[in-house]
């Protein structure tokens, strides 16, 4: 056997031993990772959006200090079912006390449509023409996000996300 072929059977074994070790990176005041934070949809009927998905987890970006920044997000995808291609799809997003009670809440899009969060588009300097967003054709997948910070939160229950609008 050459040896070539012998050190790259040597390699990749070492590799895939490695590659399935779990690297736990301390970050403080994540909540509980694995414990499940209920959701819910409201999206009313002829709206020509479907949510087939949904999920909310605590999560953290990591910067260059080791330390993270915790954060909440909600994330899921959608499929436009209305027959016409949408500009953008308007979601609410809300964490709900034990009581089922909104205490905070923001609104986002879907992913292709994000850029409708910028200033000088909410500002009303810029129109929806001219931020070029894709449109989502009928038929069409896309995805949805939303981040909470941990430092802004009040403490919560569940979730949930709910349709405002399409057009």
């Amino acid at each position: 056997m050459k040896p070539s072929i012998i050190f790259v059977v040597c390699f990749l074994s070492w590799f895939s031993v490695l590659s399935r070790q779990v690297v736990a990176l301390d970050v403080p005041d994540l909540p509980e990772a694995t414990k499940p934070i209920p959701g819910a949809l409201v999206v009313p009927e002829g709206t020509g959006v479907h949510i087939f998905t949904h999920h909310g987890e605590w999560s953290s970006f990591f910067n260059t200090g080791g330390g993270g920044e915790p954060f909440f997000l909600i994330s899921g995808a959608l499929k436009n079912t209305s027959g016409k291609s949408l500009a953008y799809i308007k979601l609410q997003f809300e964490l709900l006390s034990e009581d089922g009670v909104v205490i905070m809440r923001d609104y986002g899009y879907n992913r292709k449509a994000e850029a409708l969060r910028e200033e000088e588009y909410e500002a009303g300097k810029k129109s929806l023409v001219e931020m070029a967003i894709e449109q989502l054709k009928p038929g069409e997948q896309d995805g949805f996000r939303f981040f909470f910070f941990k430092e802004d939160l009040p403490e919560f229950h569940s979730y949930r996300v709910r349709l405002l609008e399409t057009r």
